[in-house]
């Protein structure tokens, strides 16, 4: 018989907290992952799978920021390997 201890990680583990507590810390340190001036015009709005969805408040700041995805995506992938992030989306909103 299992003990309550083992099923309870068990849980945790199918569950993935991992990588939603990294999800987290991703939303939560945004500003320090692309700067002040990004971050003051754009938020994350969902992981979507393997996309990361940007919402930017002006059509210039998506080019801004679309000019430095690969150096963000790099950001990232250092920082939250587990993520597994391949894609960032930005819409206006």
């Amino acid at each position: 018989m299992k003990k309550a201890a083992d099923f309870i990680n068990e849980i945790f583990t199918s569950i993935h907290m991992d990588e939603e507590q990294d999800a987290v810390s991703l939303f939560q340190s945004w500003e320090m992952v692309v700067g002040t001036d990004i971050a003051a015009h754009s938020h994350i709005h969902e992981l979507e799978g393997a996309t990361l969805i940007i919402y930017v408040d002006h059509p210039g700041w998506i080019q801004m920021i679309d000019l430095r995805k690969r150096s963000i995506l790099r950001k990232i992938r250092i920082k939250y390997p587990e993520l597994d992030i391949q894609k960032i989306l930005l819409r206006l909103g």
